[in-house]
């Protein structure tokens, strides 16, 4: 998929993909990929009732693998979030230093877990990621305030955005716990 992804950002830049455009691209990859997989067809038809959810699972992985091995796919996959490149990725510097050292605290913290989250239902594992960010971001606040002013932590626009470029860095250096994360119960 990587090869395609790399043909179609020729065509057109993937940095520039509206939400709709990635997601149809993506999905049409999905598509076109299918019919080599037998043994991957067979269990999306041989179970209509439960096709669309182990879809959307398949989809998942194959979003995070490609995240971590093939950083053409990830414009699109931030535009099929609703974002864009230039806000997850941290600036040059001190940022770059935060958001790694808030990613890495947060892999390590989570990574020992993993099992224990498979079993939670999707609201239990957000609450156990909010948990772990908040901890985080309250123990580096001084740095936090130092680089996005002294509202930052107040901030809930701030906040949100820090959490989405740890959350990218996550994904980056600890893939199979994002996947367990991002994976419906």
């Amino acid at each position: 998929m990587c090869t395609q992804l790399q043909q179609e950002n020729q065509k057109k830049q993937l940095t520039t993909l509206s939400k709709e455009e990635a997601t149809q691209l993506f999905t049409r990859m999905l598509m076109t990929s299918l019919p080599n997989e037998p043994e991957l067809m067979a269990r999306l038809t041989n179970d209509p009732t439960n096709a669309r959810a182990y879809g959307e699972k398949l989809g998942r992985r194959i979003g995070l693998d490609l995240v971590k091995s093939c950083e053409v796919s990830r414009p699109m996959f931030l535009a099929m979030s609703g974002q864009t490149s230039a806000q997850l990725k941290p600036a040059e510097g001190a940022e770059t230093k935060l958001v790694n050292i808030l990613a890495t605290e947060f892999c390590t913290k989570l990574t020992p877990q993993q099992k224990q989250l498979q079993a939670l239902s999707a609201d239990e594992r957000l609450k156990v990621v909010s948990v772990q960010l908040e901890n985080s971001f309250k123990a580096h606040a001084k740095e936090i305030q130092q680089l996005y002013g002294p509202d930052a932590m107040s901030s809930n626009e701030k906040m949100k955005a820090l959490g989405a470029k740890v959350g990218y860095q996550a994904g980056q250096q600890c893939t199979p716990v994002m996947q367990t994360l991002l994976n419906a119960k």
